[in-house]
């Protein structure tokens, strides 16, 4: 084949690629409710903050675009912030404000409640300014794995509280 009949037919094939075919390359992600004050200005903060790459993923462009929502690799690691309490902590025991919730995970001084479900694992920071919450897909053995690559984000931008009402 002529070299220049070989690229005519890469081209279209290198293009495709490069685009994802057509629009694959985004994650659909329901943006929760934006947050006000504080909260907001945290999750702003975090987004500019999150790392290129979770667990060697790369980053995916959500669908619709916000600032509250990112998503690595496929199957998609998704993180929303300013989500709401998971259910299960939504009646805390005043006496015991700032101790770990029993289903919890400790990671680089963030302190994530979580839940299995059907697809995965949903992990929900507590104690913070806002609610940050990573959704892992079951493809990964150890779950928690991703939160190593986002919790100083996390940490870094958006502060500690004991208050739980703050979504």
């Amino acid at each position: 084949m002529r070299p220049t009949r070989l690229l005519a037919w890469l081209l279209p094939v290198t293009v495709l690629t490069a685009t994802g075919c057509g629009g694959s390359d985004h994650v659909e992600v329901a943006a929760p409710t934006p947050p006000a004050g504080a909260a907001a200005e945290a999750c702003r903060a975090l987004h500019d903050a999150l790392p290129a790459k979770v667990m060697d993923a790369g980053v995916r462009e959500t669908s619709p675009k916000s600032t509250l929502t990112a998503a690595w690799g496929d199957p998609a690691i998704v993180l929303r912030c300013g989500v709401g309490l998971p259910a299960s902590l939504r009646v805390v025991d005043p006496t015991k404000a700032g101790s770990e919730p029993v289903d919890s995970v400790e990671v680089n001084g963030v302190t994530w409640s979580f839940a299995k479900y059907a697809g995965g694992v949903r992990f929900t920071t507590v104690y913070r300014r806002a609610n940050v919450e990573m959704t892992v897909p079951k493809k990964f053995t150890e779950p928690a794995a991703p939160l190593v690559d986002v919790a100083d984000a996390v940490a870094r931008t958006v502060p500690a509280t004991l208050d739980l009402s703050n979504a």
